[in-house]
């Protein structure tokens, strides 16, 4: 079941909300209360229209496309479509509305939509933890390459060794070290092979080297890998300083991600083989 909330920004004094739904794992934000906010604008709805209008580009048609129309309780108590979006795309679109609020609003909204993420993950087993890390890992690092796409260079593959590098081991640690340390044969999947914390740090240091290439100051494919390595060196930094167990340290699980989702399919195969009846009736025992 779908989950509506609104939540009032705390620097709003509380006078307008932001509606949200829960959908697909993640939290949707509704696009004219967050235009409303930035601009005063009495007419929000018409502002995102002519601003849909106004902006072109590749990476601006992607940002349109990833919004969803989802009903939402407007003020009139009825369920109306209005466009939504996620956190990461909600940041591409604030990128383009010159307001004053845009960083309290950016940060807000990244504190804010990893508030469902955690309270789901605080009720989950290890296992259940991982895979749940594991694909918002996947989706912030395709996030992150488009973003430095767009930043650095003219392809996707701008990050190509340092997305899962840059706090394990050391900050310039290669795949296949990191591959080595934990057992592996090749360096596909390290990811599938991190316990829950290592996930998360990871997750950490993406969206926040995702926040840093947004703001500006890397137009190379170096400065937007040194500006990742940089990240990666604060998260490691920051670990060490509250006495938390380096990723280098941390064991590694004795399942990889892709084995326990084979079981899992295993094991919904196995239940529902077993709630069909068999094919020619019933087997009489000689």
């Amino acid at each position: 079941m779908d989950e509506d909330s609104a939540v009032s920004l705390p620097f709003d004094d509380g006078r307008r909300a932001i509606r949200r739904q829960w959908r697909n794992g993640q939290w949707y934000f509704s696009v004219v209360d967050v235009i409303a906010i930035l601009t005063d604008s009495a007419t929000p709805n018409q502002y995102w229209r002519d601003m849909k209008r106004r902006m072109s580009g590749e990476g601006w048609a992607e940002t349109q496309a990833n919004c969803l129309s989802l009903k939402m309780l407007a003020l009139d108590g009825k369920r109306r479509l209005t466009d939504a979006a996620t956190v990461e795309t909600m940041l591409r679109i604030i990128q383009s509305i010159p307001s004053p609020k845009a960083e309290p609003v950016k940060q807000w909204l990244a504190t804010v939509g990893a508030q469902r993420l955690e309270e789901v993950a605080a009720a989950l087993d290890e296992d259940q933890r991982r895979q749940l890390l594991r694909g918002e890992v996947a989706d912030r690092n395709r996030a992150l390459a488009a973003t430095a796409a767009g930043r650095a260079c003219s392809h996707r593959a701008t990050l190509p060794s340092s997305r899962t590098t840059a706090i394990a081991g050391c900050t310039a640690a290669r795949p296949r070290d990191i591959a080595a340390r934990k057992g592996l044969g090749g360096t596909r999947q390290i990811l599938d092979h991190m316990g829950s914390t290592e996930l998360a740090a990871n997750l950490f240091r993406i969206t926040q080297t995702d926040e840093k290439l947004q703001q500006g100051g890397a137009s190379t494919r170096e400065e937007a890998n040194a500006t990742h390595y940089m990240v990666g060196r604060e998260v490691r930094e920051a670990i060490a300083r509250i006495g938390g167990t380096m990723p280098e340290d941390l064991p590694t699980p004795d399942r990889s991600i892709q084995e326990i989702e084979r079981e899992e399919r295993r094991l919904q195969q196995r239940a529902q083989a077993g709630r069909q009846p068999p094919l020619f009736g019933p087997v009489e025992e000689k």
